[in-house]
């Protein structure tokens, strides 16, 4: 079971870098196969075993003989730790497999994220469905239409997430506004509200504020760094990780209670 999880969550952040890459520049995402992005020379079976073709290649492309991005590897070992986690930190099979999904789809945003400072709104979209589908509880539906009970609960969390966010946005560009006149300056990004809407749903209040404030602190480094470079700053890599970091806490807290 470890040796398979292995292959397969190199395989997945193989496949996450790979279609990121595609994404990013523009190519097309079923068609044609792999390939070097250098020679644009097809990939055979071979150079596509993730981990082990970096490393048997010495990172170099065996046609053109240029160099292959780091990322690429680090990508794999990623993924060999994001399918770990799913699998070690759930009970069932529907919820490892949900879960896992859920972190690689955070995994390729945060990659794409990085590069264009947006993303695609069907990938922004099937991580808020996989949230609800790993969070989401039947009896919520007919809590909603009684209106009792309602204390806690998916889509009580994402709308209070979002809507608080949204909130907060809106006062930021008004006050920024109030400095600039008429330049508007977008501080906080609608695809963030829908993340942090996701990762809020499943975590629950406190541990969505906590993780929300995690990745806050996380940013302020690179912001610091760039602020004169950039005037914008990928958040949904530093939201996956903050995640990912409470989500490792909680189990392990619940499990020692």
């Amino acid at each position: 079971m470890i040796f398979f999880l292995l292959i397969l969550g190199a395989s997945l952040g193989s496949f996450c870098k790979a279609l990121a890459d595609r994404i990013i520049y523009k190519q097309k995402i079923f068609y044609p196969r792999s390939f070097c992005f250098s020679c644009r020379r097809n990939l055979g079976f071979l150079k596509l075993i993730p981990v082990f073709s970096y490393i048997f290649l010495r990172a170099k492309c065996k046609y053109c003989k240029n160099k292959i991005p780091f990322e690429v590897f680090l990508s794999e070992i990623i993924g060999i730790f994001l399918i770990c986690i799913a699998y070690f930190f759930n009970t069932n099979l529907y919820d490892f497999i949900v879960f896992s999904f859920f972190v690689f789809n955070l995994f390729l945003l945060s990659l794409v994220d990085i590069k264009l400072k947006a993303v695609p709104e069907i990938l922004l979209w099937s991580a808020f469905f996989l949230a609800g589908f790993y969070a989401f509880k039947m009896e919520e539906i007919f809590y909603i239409f009684i209106f009792e009970n309602l204390k806690e609960g998916f889509l009580l969390y994402v709308v209070s997430f979002s809507g608080a966010l949204f909130l907060f946005k809106s006062f930021v560009l008004f006050l920024t506004n109030l400095k600039r006149k008429n330049k508007i300056s977008d501080n906080l990004g609608d695809a963030d509200i829908i993340i942090v809407a996701c990762i809020g749903g499943i975590l629950g209040f406190k541990d969505g504020f906590i993780s929300l404030f995690i990745a806050c602190i996380l940013t302020l480094p690179f912001f610091i760094i760039k602020a004169r470079k950039e005037k914008e700053l990928a958040m949904i890599p530093f939201l996956t990780l903050s995640f990912i970091l409470v989500w490792i806490f909680r189990i392990n807290y619940e499990t020692l209670l």
